[in-house]
């Protein structure tokens, strides 16, 4: 929350409560919450040596939890024990991500590594749509990234959990869906190839990838059904005095205890857990839970542990779909006739199926911009072939591979593979969706709430009409400038009506992270945007690391325009009409004695307010470009030259531009130290406003008739943890 919104809530809960009596306990509910994040946070994700440790190299005792690439120089997670003097405590857990640049390299997970470090707190680039490190780093407890000297390495054999992992491993080895049990009994997603990943979305199936309620309640049933099984021979030895049925549930809800362990106990997996073991105490006690009352307990339990799994979206996925299915059942009268028949079954299936989709849909729409058109049908077929063939046959396997060298999944293994392969042949599974916002978001899931109960109904009318009339009243920008947070080096993409210009592409780091895939490309998809033109400024990694993936997504026909048929540079200088806009490139006539001065400068306007985009230009250069155009470089917006380096913008140019506001392209931690402070006093000096895309992440700037506002992806996502 921002400072004033916490005060504002708590005045406005005392002041309802002292007249509404039903609101004090949502306003004592209020104050425990806020005790509760507060403690956690303090005993938890608290360092009070955090800002010692940074900037300079210090020694370091730590256990490698992951290779997150290998090689030469790999690139590293670790779970830090100390630091010099700084003890972790035990009751805390701190990762860092670190680049080994000294020393053995042939690190292994579980390995316990010493050596010095040279850390950083862990910042990371901030856009819209695009993936929040950031906010993942938080959840996962990952304070630090830096560099590595290893000076020594003890080799560790692995933890319980790493030699289950691998056992699961050599069980599956050699299936085509290998991958897919895997997931599925261990719930390490790391495996899973990136392509297949991306079809399970647009199939529908992707909470099959992550421990859920769906996995423990088919665990549970199977672990029961198969000790009942066992006790029953014994049934007449055991006598009265002993129900089985009880001895089942308790052993069962054992064994889902010891799958959540396994598969990294998951938000989604927690839930279902303590769901079933709610269950079976009111059973084991022979009271019963209301549904709505078990729902809350079970949120109850999960958030008092850790008030931050509200971070985590699979919490409200999994919520939303419990919740869904509860009301269903609530709605019959008597259970007995919804499983009388087998019709009957089917017909509730498909009902949960309906139900869940519509439930879910806001919730996907704002995670993943889209909808999988076709997961109604998938998953009423793949639901119950997992439940009833695909998890038993999967046990039975892991059982016969203890003892021998059985294939008993190699049919079932072909024809999966294969239907899979024929659904993915088709491509009409998923339908792009404008994305909607939070408070877009709550308001529909306040509105199915409301809708839920007959009392209720006609309130739904309320938030239904606030979402009518904000998406008839919000007003439209004639165009769009979006200055992606990329790093060291610029992405900007210029947007009207559905169209899109693109100047420079980021780098490419390592060759495996393209900023235009990553940061661009999901922006792009989220806002059903055609890429029309792009202009590379020249050719240093920075503004053209992603030119590679330009082509291999399609997109290299947005070239032809200013770098001809086959690339090219420098730009061509010439007028293009853009809708109500005009892209002029006014820079540079032929290559000039180096690529920055080589950049391709361009001018966007509307007639009214001007884009003015130099590149990498520096100071000679800019005395050129003043020479030539006088008063026609006036500009409204500017992207500062060479990120803001003192090899440009010189107060001559700057007063030549004569711009509202200045935004620096730059990345956090460089050794450059950009941007230079005598740059950035000479603009404020002369009256410019300045962004920072390091400080500021993605800057957006909407541009109206007679006005323009500026927005920034670090403000959206203000959250004072990460502050």
């Amino acid at each position: 929350m921002d400072t004033w919104q916490l005060p504002v809530s708590f005045a406005l809960l005392v002041f309802v409560s002292s007249y509404f009596k039903l609101f004090s306990n949502v306003l004592a509910g209020f104050i425990l919450g806020i005790f509760v994040t507060s403690l956690n946070y303090i005993l938890f994700y608290q360092l009070s040596w955090k800002t010692l440790v940074v900037d300079k190299p210090i020694k370091i005792d730590a256990k490698v939890s992951q290779i997150i690439k290998a090689g030469d120089r790999p690139y590293i997670q670790v779970k830090i024990n100390n630091l010099e003097q700084f003890k972790v405590k035990s009751w805390q857990t701190v990762y860092a991500n670190l680049s080994v640049v000294e020393g053995e390299s042939a690190i292994k997970a579980g390995d316990t590594i010493r050596g010095t470090a040279t850390l950083k707190p862990f910042y990371s680039r901030k856009n819209q749509y695009a993936f929040d490190s950031e906010l993942y780093a938080f959840r996962n407890h990952i304070f630090f990234k830096g560099k590595l000297k290893v000076d020594s390495v003890a080799r560790y054999h692995g933890s319980w959990r790493l030699q289950y992992q691998r056992f699961m491993l050599d069980v599956f080895d050699g299936y085509q869906f290998g991958w897919l049990y895997y997931v599925l009994m261990t719930g390490d997603k790391s495996k899973i190839p990136k392509s297949d990943k991306e079809y399970f979305r647009k199939l529908g199936l992707s909470h099959l990838l992550a421990i859920s309620g769906l996995h423990i309640a088919i665990l549970f049933s199977l672990s029961l059904l198969l000790i009942k099984v066992c006790l029953f021979p014994f049934k007449s030895y055991l006598g009265q005095c002993v129900n089985t049925h009880s001895i089942g549930l308790i052993c069962a809800l054992g064994c889902a205890g010891l799958y959540v362990v396994m598969s990294g106990m998951q938000i989604s997996a927690q839930r279902a857990w303590f769901m079933a073991s709610a269950g079976v105490i009111c059973y084991l006690l022979g009271t019963r839970l209301s549904f709505i009352r078990l729902l809350i307990y079970t949120l109850t339990i999960v958030t008092m542990i850790s008030p931050f799994a509200f971070l985590n979206l699979g919490l409200y996925f999994s919520f939303t779909a419990v919740a869904g299915i509860f009301w269903l059942l609530s709605k019959r009268k008597a259970y007995h006739y919804v499983f009388s028949s087998w019709f009957n079954k089917c017909v509730w299936l498909c009902k949960v199926q309906v139900v869940l989709f519509i439930l879910l849909c806001p919730l996907v729409v704002y995670v993943f911009h889209g909808l999988s058109v076709s997961s109604l049908l998938i998953n009423l077929i793949f639901v119950p072939l997992l439940s009833f063939v695909i998890f038993p046959l999967l046990l039975v396997q892991i059982i016969l591979h203890s003892v021998s060298e059985s294939n008993a999944i190699m049919l079932l293994d072909n024809l999966l593979y294969s239907s899979y392969h024929y659904l993915i042949s088709y491509d009409f599974h998923w339908f792009d969706v404008q994305p909607i916002s939070t408070s877009q978001l709550c308001l529909m899931m306040l509105s199915f709430i409301l809708l839920a109960h007959v009392l209720t109904r006609i309130y739904a009318i309320i938030p239904l009409s606030i979402l009518l009339l904000h998406w008839l009243l919000s007003p439209k920008p004639n165009w769009q400038i979006n200055v992606f947070d990329v790093g060291h080096g610029s992405a900007v993409l210029i947007s009207q009506d559905n169209n899109a210009v693109l100047y420079d592409l980021g780098a490419n780091y390592f060759g495996t992270y393209s900023m235009f895939r990553h940061v661009v490309l999901p922006y792009l998809k989220a806002r059903n945007l055609k890429l029309v033109h792009t202009i590379v400024s020249h050719d240093d990694g920075d503004h053209a690391g992603g030119l590679m993936d330009l082509y291999k997504l399609g997109f290299g026909e947005s070239l032809n325009t200013f770098h001809r048929a086959t690339y090219a540079q420098p730009c061509l200088l010439q007028d293009v009409k853009f809708g109500a806009l005009t892209i002029r490139s006014i820079w540079p006539k032929k290559l000039q004695n180096d690529d920055n001065n080589s950049s391709c400068v361009v001018v966007v306007s509307d007639g009214r307010f001007k884009l003015l985009l130099p590149g990498d230009i520096e100071a000679g250069v800019e005395a050129k470009i003043i020479s030539k155009y006088k008063n026609g470089l006036k500009a409204h917006f500017l992207l500062a030259p060479h990120h803001g380096s003192r090899t440009s913008s010189s107060r001559q140019f700057i007063e030549a531009v004569e711009g509202e506001l200045v935004i620096f392209s730059r990345s956090r931690n460089t050794a450059w130290q950009l941007p230079h402070t005598e740059v950035l006093q000479r603009y404020r000096d002369a009256g410019y406003e300045t962004y920072d895309t390091a400080l500021d992440g993605e800057v957006q700037i909407r541009v109206f008739n007679e006005h323009f506002e500026v927005y920034t992806a670090r403000n959206a996502k203000n959250l004072w943890f990460l502050r």
